[in-house]
This record gives structure tokens, C-alpha cells and sequence, in this order.
């Protein structure tokens, strides 16, 4: 390849912040400079790190931000933060819809770092979906999808059934409800009942690298 579409700083606060502003994006810029790179971004999981950096960067520095299980059923505080990069010019990407795997049957893995209450709602969730006859993972992504102004969202998938399903759970996302559109009154439903049985634990997200960036 020539050049690069997108290079990002991924999960930057694992390190000094400082030293994304003053010596990372720098080096980036210049490879932008020389038409290696078109477009950079940043990554993270702390949501407070993207304030940081783009404060302090010089504008139009980054094109981009990739924030993690902050769109989705569990945690939707990215909202918040969506006015502020609008304001910076800065792209949105939203990355594990379902949470790492909390928000799916098969369930997360045994590292996953959510506190033991987040854990216990999701696989409440899960059997809620399940009695509905509904995938907890459809419902999940169909909600993350909805908010417009957000520019992309990835989803890991590991089978063609899981593409498949994905890109079902897109196109129905995307859509608008008509009349006998039983599979989205049922969705809708479970929905609702999820989001009441997640209120306890709504927003409730977890430690990510260095003590002083979260």
C-alpha cells in the first residue's frame, strides 16, 4: 500500500497523555504531511482521555475518535460526550456494541473486567431475550445503530451466521416499522424490559490503564 486510510493512537491511556499530544500525534501529522497517512484517530476506553488530548492538540490533529462499550444497552455515556467532538470536527466511531461479549448467549469471556453486577445483569438480559425467542445480540446492536450521529460501529464477528445475523439486525435497525411488523414490536419489547432490568446497573463501566486517565 501507499498509505494508510486511518491510523490510530490505540488505547493511549495506558501511557502518558502528555506524550500523545507532544510527541505521537507530531510524528503522525508528519506522515500525514508526506501522504502516508490520510486520516488519524484515537482510541480508549476512559472517555475523559479524548477531552484531554483534543484540548490540547493542535486543531484538525485528529480526524477521529474510537470509544468502546460506552453506545451500547449497558453504558451509553459516549451521548455525552457526541456535542463536544461534533464541536472539534471529530469523527465518532463506537466499537463493541454488546459489550464484549456480555450482551450475547455465549457470553463473555472469563477475563472480561465489568464488576460482578454488570455480569449477573447481562446474563439476566440474556435469558429475558432467550424466553422472547430473540437474540440478546440482535437487540443490542439494533440500538446502537439508531443514533445518527454516530459515523460507524464495529461489531466482532466470528462465523458467516454471525455476519449474517449482524447485517439482518443492521437492516432492521435501519429501517422503519410498518404495520405488521411483528418482529420489531417483540424486539421493541425485550428492549424495554432489558433496559428497565439494566437501570441498576446503567452506566456502569470499569478501570482502563494508567490510575490518572480514568
Amino acid at each position: 500500500m501507499d498509505f494508510v486510510d486511518l491510523i490510530q493512537c490505540h488505547d493511549m491511556e495506558f501511557v502518558s497523555l502528555d506524550q500523545i499530544v507532544n510527541e505521537t500525534l507530531p510524528a503522525l501529522l508528519e506522515l500525514k504531511k508526506r501522504g502516508k497517512v490520510r486520516f488519524i484517530g484515537i482510541t480508549g476506553l476512559p472517555l475523559k482521555i479524548f477531552k484531554y488530548v483534543l484540548d490540547r492538540a493542535p486543531a484538525g490533529s485528529v480526524d477521529c475518535v474510537l470509544s468502546y462499550c460506552h453506545y451500547t444497552m449497558l453504558d451509553d455515556t459516549l451521548v455525552e460526550l457526541i456535542p463536544y467532538l461534533q464541536s472539534k470536527n471529530v469523527g465518532i466511531i463506537n466499537a463493541s456494541p454488546l459489550c464484549m461479549g456480555l450482551l450475547t448467549r455465549r457470553g463473555p469471556p472469563g477475563w472480561h473486567p465489568a464488576p460482578a453486577e454488570v455480569l449477573q445483569a447481562a446474563a439476566a438480559a440474556t435469558n429475558v431475550a432467550d424466553e422472547a425467542g430473540v437474540d440478546i445480540a440482535d437487540v443490542a446492536l439494533r440500538f446502537s445503530l439508531k443514533n445518527d450521529k454516530i459515523a460507524t460501529t464495529l461489531v466482532g464477528m466470528c462465523t458467516p451466521q454471525q455476519v449474517e445475523e449482524n447485517c439482518n439486525a443492521t437492516l432492521m435497525a435501519l429501517r422503519k416499522a410498518g404495520d405488521g411488523d411483528q418482529d420489531g414490536v417483540v424486539v421493541a419489547d425485550v428492549a424495554a424490559r432489558v433496559t428497565e432490568l439494566f437501570r441498576p446497573v446503567h452506566n456502569v463501566t470499569w478501570p482502563s490503564g494508567l490510575t490518572e486517565n480514568n
